[in-house]
């Protein structure tokens, strides 16, 4: 066996060992048995993207099923608030494969030009837990009503410039409209105004986002940054209510392009997810992001009070990322812990073929932070059931139809076997679909078209391996098999 053979074997041995390494060397094809467990746990880091699909290292679409983990208190990390280990776990074991995790720019660079290295090791903790369970990040630069000299969260006061305008005692999410002082904070952020230490403020947020984008760059499971949860465009808001593509090129355009390029200095392969003024969210306005040859990814959220609004989400945020080439992905919507409502947000991403992130894990699906993570610690047992759902982690193709009914359980999967770019994946790279216990306790029986089942019977990621000549797979799951456990 030659040396170069030598080296070959053993990179592809320590893949399947050590996770992490097949995404930090660019492994070959794997041959023989090795084929059989090749992407068989779910998708493969890094993630990259085909036009709006997600895709893994060996080129399936993935499709995300999330949580947001977002401390908005001092010291602004999940593992003061007792975040850790077994929350991965618990994660992981109920299928959900991506954490939106909360920065905060109090925490981060709490004086002007100081950038607070502790803060970054303390998220860097969070980050390993949950790359442990194979759980991708998307790091999120997180507000809510600008910082809390205005009663919100995110921005120190030293970034806080509202030229001595009325700071009324209103609270989330009046003090958007109500609140001069906080309009004229964004305002000048906007208006890229100079900070107390003659250092422009879009610049400034640009090195903090750099920072973490340095610590983070080599990580295979941190797939990308969040630039700003929620913007708002400031005193003139009224005119975005049904979209203001000049607006958001004149102020948005420009603060994303210097957070982009604070990101690319240290990573070219992390997405940088920007986020339409936060109008957009109630799903009647439309959005110019993340524009034509950006390289940029689009993040949404739906908080819609009616359906027309909550559909009007999803079809503005598709066309906007079909249009332009550009990753799509949901990072928050629920904000409660009534199952009919996430229930029927969840089937409209489904129908829709959208991966998602729900809000949140620390406010809606834990009940006590300080206990162990288990099903014996939940807010509501139902909200969770209507979120851990059925779906598949990587498709070895293009996804066509997603569909789960909750009241038969029945689960069906459509999806054509060349992928986004028209290619065929190879044959034995597997789709691989979760299939939670919490909704099928006695098992299920597989029925299939267009491929083979190849994991054992009632398995929790269940594998299929496409038919040489099949153009399209259909997957049905009803509950009630014999399992061999």
């Amino acid at each position: 066996m030659t040396r170069a053979a030598v080296f070959r074997r053993l990179a592809i041995t320590l893949a399947f060992s050590l996770p992490l390494l097949a995404t930090v060397i660019a492994l070959p094809a794997p041959a023989g048995a090795h084929r059989a467990r090749w992407g068989a746990r779910g998708p493969l880091p890094p993630l990259g993207h085909e036009g709006r699909w997600l895709t893994d290292a060996a080129g399936r679409v993935v499709m995300l099923h999330g949580v947001n983990q977002v401390s908005k208190a001092p010291p602004f990390h999940p593992s003061a608030f007792g975040f850790g280990a077994d929350d991965a776990a618990f994660l992981a074991e109920q299928g959900f494969n991506a954490v939106r995790l909360g920065i905060a720019f109090e925490g981060l660079m709490p004086e002007p030009g100081r950038v607070d290295e502790a803060y970054i090791d303390a998220l860097a903790t969070s980050v390993r837990q949950l790359a442990r369970r194979r759980i991708f990040v998307l790091l999120d630069f997180h507000q809510d009503g600008y910082g809390p000299k205005y009663r919100g969260n995110g921005l120190p006061e030293w970034m806080s410039l509202d030229d001595g305008l009325p700071n009324p005692p209103v609270g989330f999410p009046d003090y958007y409209v109500l609140n001069p002082a906080l309009q004229r904070a964004f305002d000048n952020l906007w208006l890229n105004r100079a900070g107390p230490d003659g250092v422009e403020l879009q610049d400034a947020y640009a090195q903090g986002v750099g920072a973490v984008a340095r610590r983070f760059a080599r990580n295979p499971w941190v797939f990308g940054y969040d630039v700003m949860n929620e913007p708002w465009p400031g005193a003139n808001w009224v005119i975005c209510s049904s979209g203001c593509p000049d607006l958001e090129r004149e102020r948005l355009v420009p603060f994303y392009a210097r957070a982009r390029e604070a990101v690319r200095e240290h990573s070219r392969r992390q997405q940088v997810y920007v986020e339409p003024f936060v109008l957009f969210n109630f799903g009647f306005a439309t959005t110019s992001l993340p524009g034509p040859g950006s390289d940029q990814a689009l993040s949404v959220h739906s908080y819609a009070d009616v359906l027309e609004g909550e559909q009007g989400v999803l079809d503005n945020a598709v066309a906007a990322a079909e249009r332009d080439g550009a990753a799509l992905l949901v990072t928050e919507f629920g904000a409660t812990i009534d199952p009919v409502p996430l229930s029927r947000l969840t089937a409209g991403f489904d129908r829709n073929l959208v991966p998602w992130m729900m809000w949140a894990y620390n406010e809606s699906i834990i009940a006590d932070a300080g206990r162990p993570a288990g099903l014996d610690n939940l807010r509501s047992l139902e909200a969770l059931a209507a979120l851990v759902r059925p779906y598949p982690m990587a498709v070895a193709g293009t996804p066509t139809r997603i569909h789960f009914d909750p009241e038969s359980r029945v689960f069906e999967l459509v999806y054509d076997t060349a992928g986004p770019s028209g290619r065929r994946s190879r044959r034995w790279l597997p789709t691989v679909v979760f299939v939670p216990e919490l909704h099928y306790p006695d098992g299920y029986r597989a029925k299939v078209r267009g491929a083979r089942v190849i994991s054992r019977p009632c398995a929790r990621r269940l594998l299929l391996r496409r038919k040489p000549r099949a153009r399209e797979v259909v997957l049905r799951l009803i509950p009630g098999g014999r399992c061999r456990r």
